[in-house]
């Protein structure tokens, strides 16, 4: 009686290390908890203010081609990158130096430091303007990435090829968070004035939509935390597993011979 108690005792555990498994639903769905009241939620994107180290996709449009070829020289046919790659866009763009200035070939040095990207423009546009008349100046962030590490099935540092990008496409474009996320544990890593702040998002809190962090800013990182229980599962749990089934084997194999 005794051994067939320690046999039933040995399945137990094993039961329970099999629930233990199981990741509950609550640990992965998106915005379950602080329902909004509104029916409707309008959220506008934040306006970038360029900093230092930004690069600007910069073109001046003129029905004169000598003159569209002479304030974009790298629309040489003779250029070796190809113009929609982001090495081109980086060689071929303006960057933001140290006193906040960018430099374009013919006009000079123009300071952007601080102005959003329509501020940019007119900047822009006026030099042109002193130059060539009846041009057109179009102005982009050119550099706009995000970096996401962590618990998702496809880490890495990605290209944002728009305006804004929401923190929830990210997670898209990173393959979506594994089932071994913490989703109540996002950190997000946010330089601002060339100062990195860390701040914590919850994205099961529907709040979230009303926050500074549903819309993502150039160069944020976000970071997925695990679980807590995931190292074990993950690592030792396939072993424990083996070990418990095996063990109960060998009692259920030592009770019918000493039946």
């Amino acid at each position: 009686m005794k051994k067939t108690s320690r046999f039933f005792m040995i399945l137990f555990l094993l039961g329970v290390l099999l629930m233990q498994s199981c990741i509950p639903m609550r640990k992965v769905v998106y915005m379950r908890n602080n329902p909004i009241t509104e029916k409707e939620i309008t959220t506008n994107p934040p306006v970038h203010h360029l900093e230092i180290g930004d690069v600007l996709f910069i073109r001046v449009i003129s029905m004169n081609d000598k003159s569209y070829e002479f304030f974009n020289v790298e629309t040489n046919t003779n250029s070796s990158v190809n113009n929609t790659s982001m090495a081109s866009l980086y060689l071929n763009g303006s960057t933001i130096n140290s006193n906040g200035m960018v430099e374009i070939p013919v006009i000079g040095k123009i300071y952007l430091l601080g102005k959003n990207l329509e501020e940019a423009k007119k900047s822009v546009q006026k030099a042109v303007d002193e130059y060539l008349k009846d041009a057109i100046v179009i102005v982009k962030l050119a550099n706009f990435d995000v970096t996401i590490l962590g618990e998702v099935n496809k880490p890495g540092s990605f290209p944002v090829f728009k305006e804004s990008v929401t923190i929830f496409e990210a997670m898209a474009m990173a393959g979506d968070l594994s089932d071994f996320a913490n989703r109540q544990k996002i950190k997000i890593i946010r330089t601002h004035n060339n100062k990195k702040k860390i701040y914590d998002v919850d994205l099961t809190n529907q709040q979230l939509l009303l926050s500074d962090f549903y819309y993502l800013r150039n160069n944020d990182m976000i970071y997925v935390e695990p679980l807590k229980y995931r190292t074990f599962r993950k690592s030792q749990s396939q072993i424990v597993l083996s070990a418990i089934t095996t063990l109960a084997l060998v009692v259920n194999v030592f009770l019918k011979i000493t039946e």
